[in-house]
C-alpha cells in the first residue's frame, strides 16, 4: 500500500468567473478578494462583462482575462466557464467578495470525492441594524438555500454534465444548485462571502426575506416562470439597465 504522505496532493487550478454589468464601484474589490495572494497556477480570474456603460472595464487590471457578451448573467457565466482552464469553477458576482482563505477551505471540502460543489455562508454589508442579525444566520447545506450571491462552486466535470446554466433571466443559480444535488453531495463552506445589501436596503429587510421565500416557493412548487420571478425581484439599479 502506498504511504499516504507519498500520495499526490489535491491541488487543482480554480477558475473564478465574475459576471459583471455596470459594477464600477465593486469590481476591483471583487477581483482583489478572488486573487488574494494566490499564484496564477492556483487561481485563474475571468471577468465576463455584459456591455457595461460605466467605468467597469477601465478599472479591471490589465492582467485579468476579460470577455464581453450581451447582458445575461447566465450567458456570461457560461462563456467564462467555456474559456476557463480550471478543474473547479467558482461563480462570484461582481458585488461579492470572497473571504480570506477561500481556496484552502474549498479544496478541503472537495477532498471528499462525493462532494460535487456548494456555496459559502454570506454576510451582507454594511453589517448594521437588522442586517447584523441576518448575518448571524448559518444557512444549511440544502441546495434550495444556495444562491448566486453566495459564491457558488462546482467541479468542472459536473458543470459540463449538467449542461451549464440555463440562459434564463433569473433563477439560473437555483437550477445549477438543483443540478449539482442530482449529481452528488453539495456542501456549505463555513466562511462568509461579503455581498452588497442594496436590494435588502431598498426593499426592506423583512419584506425581502419574506419575498425571497415566497418567490422560491412559487418557482419550485407552483411553476412560476423566471420572468415572473424577475419582475418582483430586481433592484432599482437593475431596473434601469
Amino acid at each position: 500500500m502506498k504511504n499516504l504522505s507519498q500520495m499526490p496532493k489535491f491541488n487543482p487550478l480554480i477558475s473564478v468567473i465574475i459576471p459583471c454589468l455596470n459594477e464600477a464601484e465593486n469590481i476591483c474589490a471583487c477581483i482583489q478578494s478572488a486573487e488574494g495572494s494566490y499564484p496564477s497556477d492556483q487561481v485563474e480570474i475571468i471577468v465576463v462583462d455584459g456591455e457595461s456603460t460605466d467605468e467597469t472595464l477601465s478599472l479591471i487590471p490589465e492582467h485579468i482575462t476579460v470577455f464581453q457578451t450581451q447582458p445575461n448573467r447566465a450567458r456570461q457565466m457560461n462563456m467564462g466557464a467555456k474559456e476557463a482552464k480550471g478543474d473547479i469553477f467558482v461563480f462570484c458576482h461582481a458585488d461579492t467578495q470572497l473571504p480570506k482563505g477561500w481556496r484552502e477551505k474549498m479544496i478541503a471540502s472537495l477532498e471528499d470525492t462525493y462532494v460535487v460543489g456548494g456555496a459559502f455562508q454570506s454576510r451582507l454589508e454594511p453589517d448594521v441594524g437588522s442586517l447584523k442579525w441576518m448575518n448571524l444566520i448559518k444557512l444549511p447545506k440544502n441546495w434550495r438555500f444556495m444562491y448566486g450571491d453566495q459564491g457558488m462552486f462546482v467541479r468542472r466535470t459536473i458543470f459540463e454534465a449538467i449542461g451549464g446554466f440555463p440562459e434564463v433571466i433569473l433563477m439560473e443559480d437555483v437550477e445549477l444548485a438543483r443540478g449539482m444535488a442530482e449529481k452528488g453531495k453539495v456542501t456549505r463552506i463555513d466562511l462568509r462571502v461579503i455581498t452588497d445589501s442594496r436590494r435588502m436596503v431598498e426593499k426592506g429587510v423583512l419584506n425581502q426575506i419574506i419575498g425571497n421565500a415566497w418567490r422560491m416557493i412559487r418557482y419550485l412548487y407552483f411553476q412560476a416562470t423566471p420572468e415572473e420571478i424577475a419582475s418582483t425581484y430586481r433592484s432599482s439599479r437593475e431596473e434601469t439597465i
